[in-house]
């Protein structure tokens, strides 16, 4: 997928990085996938730990819990990854696939000169955008495909693409989470989100309104901000003809 490059993170701010320790060149084996000469290490993000995987195609990072005599074991909270924008296709759906089986749970074995062991890091979310991510886009029209494939567009933006027009409504959930100072909230307000998504190379763009179908709860409401999980949703999507 040139120039169409999959990135995501749970964290806020990511320029402030320093490094920990390196154990330079590993092999890497998860489930039944090896990877050869992936580069590992450590580094600290906003005073958290995470290991770093990474290699020319792709780049991993999960939190930690690093312990004084150097060992350290996952911990299901931060997470952040990478597949570069320089794969082809074939290539790409190769590194998705490694995610998923990561997500999974499965153990990433690591093997190299200056570290040995194995760590796993779960994550159902992430396996369901990933599962949307190959059902969704690889069945875009393949008279559009390659041209829109070209395009710096976001991947959920051509999972949409796939599905306007299909039907009224989808039910679905997201998880929320708003700052007070942008946004006022109180008990019992309904959350509506609208949004436009700029598709390059299609000629028109797509409105999506995400309207939760409970109302804000009062243990929802935190400090300095509105916090909700798993929060059940109606998803509409209509085209907007280019000018």
């Amino acid at each position: 997928m040139d120039r169409l490059p999959i990135e995501f993170s749970t964290i806020k701010d990511m320029k402030n990085q320093n490094l920990i320790k390196t154990f330079g060149v590993t092999d890497l084996k998860i489930h039944q996938l090896n990877l050869k000469e992936c580069h590992s290490r450590i580094v600290e993000i906003n005073r958290k730990k995470y290991l770093e995987l990474k290699n020319r195609e792709f780049k991993l990072g999960l939190e930690i819990d690093l312990k004084e005599d150097g060992s350290f074991n996952t911990i299901s909270n931060n997470y952040y990854y990478k597949i570069y924008q320089y794969n082809n296709i074939k290539r790409f759906m190769s590194n998705i696939k490694l995610l998923k089986e990561i997500f999974k749970g499965h153990f990433i074995e690591i093997s190299g000169k200056l570290v040995t062991g194995k760590v796993s890091f779960e994550n159902r979310i992430e396996i369901m955008k990933l599962d949307l991510l190959e059902k969704e886009i690889l069945g875009l029209e393949e008279i559009k495909k390659e041209k829109l494939l070209q395009e710096k567009n976001s991947l959920y933006s051509l999972a949409l693409l796939n599905l306007v027009g299909r039907t009224p409504t989808l039910q679905s959930w997201i998880n929320f989470r708003c700052d007070l100072d942008k946004v006022q909230f109180i008990e019992g307000d309904r959350i509506s989100i609208e949004r436009v998504h700029v598709i390059k190379g299609n000629d028109f763009n797509i409105r999506e309104r995400i309207v939760m179908v409970t109302p804000v709860e009062k243990r929802e409401i935190k400090a300095t901000e509105v916090v909700a999980y798993r929060k059940a949703c109606e998803i509409s999507l209509e085209k907007i003809p280019r000018k």
